[in-house]
């Protein structure tokens, strides 16, 4: 068992008067038998990072008796020796000070390549020579916590496109920290949002612990514009780390299709195709009584203010010159989506007298 280090270490080893001779001649002195005559650790405590090189520093009085001193993590049976100036394989462990000198005084000791397994309370400690050596004074002890940072938070968005007013989740991961410790919080556009579910775990083969995350957010109209965030606070970070995703990156606006005519001379029309839709890559298809007559892949895109994107295709129509009907009709595809497929179908007839050169919309799907 450590001994009380507030114990006046003269009456460990004088007794009767001559322990109150040298209290006596010590109280002329202020704060030598508080301080002078008590093994000292400068540092309560440390805070390391992985990596990072620890000193831990010691003052031990050299009117103590013979003896050596050693250095502790943890108290008790099965503290664990870090250092005896005595000598023995410490690879990690280096001493500061020089101690073979006369009146040294310094006991200090410097810890290489720190790890998490390094994080408790060490303890420098003076022992009186005997047969075993007898533990006389111990400092206060250094807590040590050894930190690491968590990650810059990754956000996951699903998978596939979703439409307007599906509700999708989105997860944050960050790894790597210790302690366990950490919060993690979702913003939509800088305010707060609720997490479905929040778990730390912690990883077997390191140590350290994840941490994840998973919001949801039902997609709207107004979200082209939108971001979600995740910041993650930990107390080895000096502010939180945030990681962004965009909504408009999920969603999905099916094209909208509008057709309309404009008579260019008396025996052509000039009909043209308009898409509204979201994201930007479309290509039109024209067909003629069903048969491919034209597709436009390198159309350029227009952005509109609400976030959406248009296109416009024209084909010239000439006028049937025998009483038959021309069914065009104007095939959009999304990102190469066969599902997200629309089309409106016109009609140009001689059977309609009061549109000469006119134009009859039929129906899209």
């Amino acid at each position: 068992m450590r001994p009380n280090s507030d114990l006046h270490p003269v009456s460990l080893i004088l007794p009767g008067s001559e322990q109150k001779k040298w209290e006596m001649i010590l109280s002329f002195f202020p704060g030598t038998t508080n301080e002078m005559l008590k093994v000292q650790q400068a540092e309560l405590s440390q805070t390391v990072s992985p990596g990072e090189t620890l000193t831990l520093s010691c003052s031990v009085p050299d009117s103590f008796p013979k003896g050596p001193v050693l250095w502790f993590k943890g108290t008790g049976p099965n503290r664990q020796l870090i250092y005896s100036f005595r000598g023995g394989l410490f690879p990690r462990v280096k001493k500061t000070g020089n101690t073979t000198k006369a009146g040294n005084t310094d006991f200090s000791i410097r810890i290489s390549e720190i790890s998490l397994a390094d994080a408790g309370t060490y303890f420098c400690v003076k022992f009186k020579e005997g047969k075993p050596d007898i533990e006389y004074q111990s400092g206060q002890g250094t807590q040590v916590t050894v930190i690491a940072p968590p990650s810059l938070p990754v956000i996951i968005g699903p998978l596939e496109k979703a439409l307007i007013g599906q509700a999708v989740n989105f997860s944050c991961i960050s790894y790597g920290f210790f302690p366990e410790n950490i919060t993690l919080k979702w913003f939509k556009n800088g305010k707060e949002i609720s997490s479905l579910q929040t778990h730390v775990v912690k990883l077997k083969e390191s140590n350290v612990y994840k941490i994840s995350s998973t919001t949801e957010v039902v997609l709207s109209l107004q979200d082209f514009y939108a971001y979600i965030t995740c910041d993650v606070n930990h107390l080895s970070l000096h502010y939180p780390l945030q990681g962004t995703a965009d909504l408009s990156k999920t969603m999905l606006v099916p094209p909208t299709m509008s057709i309309f005519e404009h008579p260019v001379s008396k025996n052509k029309i000039n009909v043209t195709c308009k898409a509204k839709f979201y994201p930007k890559g479309i290509w039109l298809t024209w067909l003629k009584n069903g048969n491919v007559s034209r597709i436009d892949k390198t159309l350029t895109p227009t952005k509109r203010r609400d976030g959406l994107y248009t296109v416009q295709s024209s084909i010239l129509v000439n006028k049937p010159h025998e009483i038959e009907d021309t069914v065009l009709t104007c095939q959009a595809e999304q990102d190469g989506q066969q599902e997200v497929t629309s089309k409106m179908t016109f009609l140009v007839s001689l059977l309609l007298p009061i549109l000469p050169f006119g134009a009859l919309l039929l129906g899209h799907n």
